[in-house]
This record gives structure tokens, C-alpha cells and sequence, in this order.
């Protein structure tokens, strides 16, 4: 299968299983010039780590240029606009910088790390500059230090909640998941030194870290998820789930140092936010996982999916989900090769080994719930368990 149209087909797959549910009556760029306040909130990946302007500048330039008044809103960067010039095309705009972003911040301060939630709560940032939207997109320092990730959930509970009691009920809470990781790239490897021994300081072999930090980094987008979620059933309305995870699908290639992305991953990140906010914002439906023909830009890479992570006080964080880069029309999703009979990827155990299957399996993972009762279906790779290992299996039977 061709590597750019199944990365869209990831893309598309990935936002259909979000569960966002737009149901806000809100205006479109057509028929209103009000001008919309986004506070962008995290950790260094909001902040832009060693590439100014972030996922932001990507953001707020494809939301202008679909007619968009937008004002980027925060205490860090408030003072102007900044600017961008792509360095293979040589295209340029000004953004609006300004932001609430802070590097090496955890969800809530613990010892080593600073907190987002006592960072709002000190500055009543919320309240102050008033959002329509936020985005939050934070854990990142979490998972590199390896802090209590099995209780991650609560502490991201008591920072959604108080951004939720200080915005107005017909105001928007993005939730998002975080990327994944590459804690063996040089640079980086001592930030995750929790992840090279045992409690015992066993030594772990490098193999064995980076599937431990990938395996936490799940545990805690299945966290975010599952929480979202909650507050949806439990009536809230006005809170959604982002999956940024699933637009930096090479780690190789969208990471610049191993944990923030570099100028291609953030545009992903940005591209993927200007669909869900343009979605949010014209009050339509996201579409249904069937297959579809969509216009999108990618680039080739395989995903990886999180699992563990530690930290370093100066460390800062990353996130995840797929998008496009050159035009792109993506194919239904019953494109891949028949299979004859269920066989290890068959998810759905339909017949057919497609996308359909990626998105299956990882509603399984996230849900922890089960969609094939036939193990040999996904345990791919055949260890009696379903873990990350499986999905990054199925995605390159589906590249092939």
C-alpha cells in the first residue's frame, strides 16, 4: 500500500475514533468576524523547546487564512507577533506568539517539577485572558520521570476541572494525548534514568527502556481518553478529546531531539488542530469511521505507540496523532490485501486486512475493551498479550 495514502488513512481513521463530539452552536469564519481567543496550555512542546512558535504559529496561520480572526492568548510571548519562513519553500507569515506554554512543567508540581495546575491557579490565568478555546496538552515531564503514571488520570483530573469551573459553559476544553517519545537518541537519554533500572537499580537494557516509555506513554493517553470521556457522560458539554499522538507518526523523523518535535512535527500538530477546531468551529459532525475520500497532506512514517517514560527536572515534553503535508486523497478503507480466511491483523475478522483493523485494535488497547474474541487475530505478536507490540506490528503488515 502506498506509505503517503495510508498515513492519511491512519489520519482519517484516528480522528474518527477521537469521539469528539462538536455539538457547540458556534459561528463560522463565513458569517462572523468575532474574534476568537485561543490559550494554548502545557508544558515545553506548547512552549516551542528549541523551535519558536510551536504547533502554535501552524495553528493560528491555516485558521487566518480560512478567514479566521484569531487572537493566541497567554502571559509567555505577549508582547507581538512572531514570524516563520519555511525553509524549503521559503514561505512566510507572522503569527500571534502569545501563549501559556512552560518547559519542564508537569501536570502538578511534585519534587523537581513545577506544576501547571499551581502555575494557572497562581496567576488565575483562566479567569485573566478569558479563552473561548483551550488547548491542553500536558504529561510529557510525567512520563519522562516515570512519576506515578497509574495515578496520572487524578492528577489531570483536578487540572481539568479547575479549567472547566473558570471558562464559561459555551467556551471549548481541548484535551489531548501526548506524543510519543525516543529516549535513546543522544541528548535525551539521561532525562529518562528512571527507565534504566529496577527498583532493585537493575540495569535495563535500552531495548527494554524504550518499550517501557512507550508503554506508559499508552497507559496515560488511555488515561486522557478515558477521562474525557467521563466528563462527557457525566454532562459536561463543553469538553472535548484531541489526539495530537497520532500526527507525529515517525519519531525518527518529526522529533528533533528525541521529545520535541521539530518544524515538520509541529506543522502535523498544527494541521491536525486547525481540522478539529475548524470542525468545532462551523457546529458540524465529525464523520463516521466509514471509508471516505479525503483531502489530506502527510509525509511517510510509522507511528510508534507510547507505553512508559521518565524525566529530567530540565526536561520537557511531546505528543501524538497523523496529518498531511502534500496533498493527499485517501482511498476507503477497504484497500489491502483479502485474506482468505482470520489470520493474525484481521481485527474485525471481516476478511480483509485494512486501516479498518489499525483502528480496531487500537480502540482495544485505549478501551481496554475487545472487539475479536479470537486471540490469533491480535496478538500478532504472539506473546499471549495485547500491548503495544501488536499495533506496531499491524502497522507494518499494513505499509507493506
Amino acid at each position: 500500500m502506498n506509505v503517503r495514502k495510508f498515513t492519511a488513512l491512519i489520519c482519517t481513521a484516528a480522528i474518527a475514533i477521537t469521539g469528539i463530539r462538536l455539538n457547540s452552536t458556534t459561528t463560522s469564519a463565513e458569517n462572523s468576524e468575532e474574534t476568537i481567543k485561543i490559550l494554548p496550555i502545557g508544558d515545553s512542546i506548547t512552549d516551542g523547546y528549541g523551535t519558536e512558535g510551536s504547533y502554535r504559529k501552524f495553528l493560528y496561520h491555516e485558521l487566518t487564512e480560512a478567514g479566521y480572526s484569531i487572537d493566541m492568548t497567554g502571559p509567555n510571548a505577549s508582547w507581538g507577533d512572531g514570524e516563520y519562513t519555511d525553509p524549503s519553500t521559503g514561505a512566510f507569515f507572522k503569527y500571534d506568539a502569545a501563549h501559556c506554554g512552560y518547559s519542564g512543567y508537569a501536570i502538578e508540581e511534585y519534587p523537581g517539577r513545577n506544576g501547571i495546575l499551581e502555575t494557572l491557579k497562581n496567576g488565575d490565568y483562566v479567569n485573566k485572558y478569558d479563552p473561548d478555546i483551550v488547548i491542553l496538552q500536558i504529561g510529557t515531564n510525567d512520563i519522562i520521570d516515570n512519576h506515578e503514571i497509574d495515578t496520572a488520570g487524578k492528577r489531570l483530573d483536578k487540572l481539568v476541572t479547575y479549567i472547566l469551573e473558570n471558562i464559561d459553559e459555551d467556551d471549548a476544553l481541548f484535551v489531548t494525548t501526548i506524543p510519543d517519545l525516543d529516549p535513546n537518541r543522544e541528548g535525551v537519554y539521561d532525562w529518562f534514568a528512571n527507565y534504566r533500572h529496577l527498583a532493585d537499580w537493575t540495569p535495563v537494557s535500552d531495548v527494554n527502556a524504550e518499550k517501557w516509555v512507550m508503554e506508559q506513554i499508552c497507559e496515560y493517553n488511555g488515561q486522557v481518553k478515558a477521562l474525557v470521556e467521563s466528563k462527557q457522560k457525566a454532562g459536561v458539554k463543553n469538553i472535548y478529546f484531541g489526539d495530537v499522538n497520532h500526527t507525529i507518526t515517525d519519531v525518527k523523523s518529526y522529533l528533533k531531539d528525541g521529545v520535541h518535535p521539530n518544524d515538520m512535527g509541529y506543522k502535523l500538530m498544527g494541521l491536525y488542530w486547525a481540522d478539529v477546531l475548524k470542525e468545532y468551529l462551523g457546529n458540524r459532525t465529525p464523520s463516521s469511521p466509514e471509508p471516505s475520500v479525503t483531502t489530506t497532506e502527510t509525509e511517510p512514517a510509522v507511528t510508534t505507540v507510547p507505553e512508559t517514560s521518565t524525566a529530567d527536572p530540565s526536561a520537557p515534553p511531546v505528543t501524538t496523532v497523523t496529518t498531511v503535508t502534500d496533498p493527499v486523497t485517501t482511498e476507503p478503507s477497504h484497500s489491502g490485501p483479502i485474506l482468505a480466511e482470520p489470520s493474525p491483523g484481521d481485527i474485525n475478522i471481516d476478511g480483509v486486512l485494512n486501516t479498518a483493523d489499525f483502528t480496531a485494535l487500537l480502540n482495544m488497547m485505549l478501551d481496554k475493551g475487545s472487539v475479536s474474541t479470537d486471540p490469533v487475530s491480535w496478538d500478532i505478536h504472539k506473546d499471549g498479550k495485547l500491548n503495544i507490540a501488536d499495533l506496531i506490528l499491524l502497522k507494518k503488515m499494513l505499509l507493506k
